[in-house]
């Protein structure tokens, strides 16, 4: 049976289709990375192709800073923005420089997306994350700061070799100040972060719950934009990613690399994203109120559905299968 639901956060409407779909493995693609070599001589992101590209040899990091780097962070060259004055247009339409920066953070193995790498790999990303995040917020016009991945070409990946990407805005996306409405809203209301509330309320219910541990719960979002929408939520309230402890990052690397495999797996590698949404940076006395209703979270968004006139027209996402019936299949409970 069809039925409408609501992101209890941002209050977007979604509607669950079951009956025009199959079964969850009916999702399954192509592999985006099946038959790779470890490194491809023509990728301008394998270790020792850096010549082939001089706009992309100069490093703001790497792990270790060696040639036997793990990680590698630099300066996005096709850039989405520039490192430019900020203006204002305040008539009738606005507009403002595309200002902010656009960094690129490589992984070694030409094929070896996060979902097969080792969760100490996977530990160095996010501390990485971290690392960069802390460090760009030095900008006084830099507000927010989003880190995301791109895996396959439906995903909006442009180059197969594994990569992050992080760009800095100096306002907040429309996105962000969604979510922070919706846990300002609900913390006047009722004196509590509402992610709390919702690892609360998928415990006592279990049938969306994939994976926990004693950090960190994972969920199929009960109001899946699409098939296989997966919230990783931190148990420890906080606004902050680049707060997060060691101790929860080792946990974290884990369990992230628990639901990319399982994707993998059982969706045959399948295009995705992935992203996390922190606290804006923000000297405002509002923001700064803002932090105690604000949890910080990472989304894993597979690419298996696309929009069509009445997604464009509404804005109202289709979904063909039920949050429940994916978290029993990632579970391993139905096959």
């Amino acid at each position: 049976m069809s039925q409408f639901r609501q992101n209890p956060v941002t209050k977007q409407w979604v509607l669950i289709a079951p009956s025009r779909s199959k079964r969850p493995e009916d999702f399954r693609t192509y592999s985006v990375g099946f038959g790779l070599p470890d490194h491809d001589p023509a990728c301008i992101f394998c270790p020792g192709n850096e010549h082939k590209n001089p706009d992309l040899c100069e490093d703001v990091c790497r792990v270790p800073n060696d040639k036997n780097w793990q990680l590698r962070v630099i300066m996005n060259k096709y850039s989405a923005l520039e490192n430019a004055t900020i203006y204002r247009n305040r008539q009738f339409y606005h507009s403002q420089a595309g200002y902010g920066e656009h960094e690129v953070i490589i992984s070694r193995k030409h094929n070896e997306p996060p979902a097969l790498q080792s969760a100490v790999l996977v530990q160095q990303s996010l501390k990485m994350f971290q690392d960069r995040i802390k460090e760009i917020y030095k900008d006084p016009k830099i507000n927010y700061v989003q880190v995301f991945h791109n895996h396959g070409r439906d995903a909006g990946a442009s180059l197969i070799h594994p990569h992050y990407q992080i760009l800095a805005t100096p306002m907040v996306p429309p996105h962000i100040h969604d979510e922070m409405r919706g846990c300002y809203h609900h913390y006047q209301l009722t004196g509590h972060c509402i992610y709390c509330d919702i690892i609360k309320e998928e415990t006592k219910l279990r049938d969306r719950i994939v994976y926990e541990d004693e950090y960190f719960i994972v969920m199929s979002a009960y109001a899946s934009r699409s098939p296989f929408e997966t919230w990783i939520i931190p148990k420890r309230h906080h606004a902050r990613f680049e707060a997060t402890s060691d101790i929860e990052l080792l946990h974290l690397s884990h369990v992230l690399k628990k639901v990319l495999g399982s994707l993998y797996l059982k969706l045959s590698d399948p295009p995705l994203n992935f992203y996390i949404h922190t606290m804006p940076k923000s000297n405002d006395k509002h923001l700064i109120q803002e932090q105690k209703s604000y949890h910080w979270h990472l989304t894993v968004f597979p690419r298996l559905t696309i929009w069509a006139g009445f997604e464009y027209a509404t804005g109202i996402p289709v979904n063909p299968m039920s949050p429940e019936m994916t978290a029993e299949f990632l579970r391993g409970e139905k096959s």
